[in-house]
């Protein structure tokens, strides 16, 4: 029988390791838009697409 403790260890776990998958995809498209391989718009989408959007929340991109 699995404790209310061990529980919560395990959803600690697991939400650690997520924070982890959501550096690296960050990571990876600041590289990709750093590089010029992604646009902005390309960057934001896939930000959302990773569910990362919300770590950030651009207002708006301005165009320069």
């Amino acid at each position: 029988m699995t404790t209310r403790r061990e529980y919560l260890l395990a959803e600690l776990r697991c939400a650690s390791l997520r924070a982890r998958l959501w550096q690296a995809d960050i990571e990876a498209v600041g590289i990709a838009l750093k590089g010029g391989w992604i646009s902005p718009e390309q960057a934001v989408d896939a930000l959302h697409d990773c569910d990362c959007l919300q770590l950030i929340e651009p207002k708006e991109i301005p165009n320069v």
